[in-house]
């Protein structure tokens, strides 16, 4: 997610993505990088865009161990400028309405400040529904536990846990505290004040700086 924001804001305002199982990539990574230079060093990408060639970058990220097919999730960023892969294929925006959701339930937006990762419409929507829900369950539908620390509902803390896992990215973490805020209303418009209350979390990561080095284990 980092590397795509850095293509974005590093003026390469062009993508194109897709999806295949991970048996298949190694075969498309050769035939993008033949094609269109994927891989040219950051020195050779700058003076060929200084000339008025079109460079790209192409990331992937594979699915978890246990999903099954295992799939990878790819992208691949162009700058401006000429070349076959502005003719060859049908490039999108990432400032175009329709945001760039190449990880799925987010989108790379520019907010007019600079480029950032946020949960997309459709997910936030998800979150406030579930949260009202949970908020909103009878008393026999509650799924109340109890642990060293006292009694709490499992259904609301495991969607807490959910939301202070998110990416921290400056739009993400803007979100996520709309969405706690949105939590701690309606427990108090919905449940009684004696019973299990939402559990503080004191602090909210933010995004560290990610090495770009390929991890060997989601390597075939």
């Amino acid at each position: 997610m980092q590397r795509v924001q850095d293509a974005a804001r590093l003026n390469y305002p062009w993508y194109v993505s897709g999806e295949l199982s991970l048996e298949k990539w190694p075969s498309l990574e050769i035939k993008l990088s033949e094609l269109y230079d994927c891989n040219l060093p950051k020195s050779t990408r700058s003076k060929r865009r200084k000339s008025g060639e079109a460079a790209t970058l192409l990331y992937a990220v594979a699915g978890p161990q246990q999903q099954q097919p295992r799939m990878v999730r790819w992208i691949m960023a162009v700058s401006d400028g000429k070349g076959r892969v502005h003719a060859r294929e049908k490039l999108l925006r990432f400032d175009a309405g329709d945001r760039c959701s190449f990880i799925g339930r987010y989108e790379l937006v520019h907010d007019g400040v600079g480029w950032s990762w946020r949960m997309n419409k459709k997910r936030v929507e998800a979150l406030r529904e579930r949260i009202h829900e949970i908020a909103a369950a009878p008393p026999d539908r509650r799924q109340i536990r109890k642990d060293a620390a006292g009694e709490f509902d499992a259904e609301i803390e495991a969607v807490m846990d959910e939301l202070y896992r998110a990416p921290g990215f400056r739009l993400m973490r803007r979100q996520v505290g709309k969405l706690v805020g949105f939590a701690m209303g309606e427990w108090r418009r919905l449940r009684p004040e004696r019973g299990p209350q939402i559990r503080a979390r004191t602090f909210l990561p933010y995004m560290t700086r990610r090495s770009n080095t390929v991890l060997r284990q989601d390597v075939p």
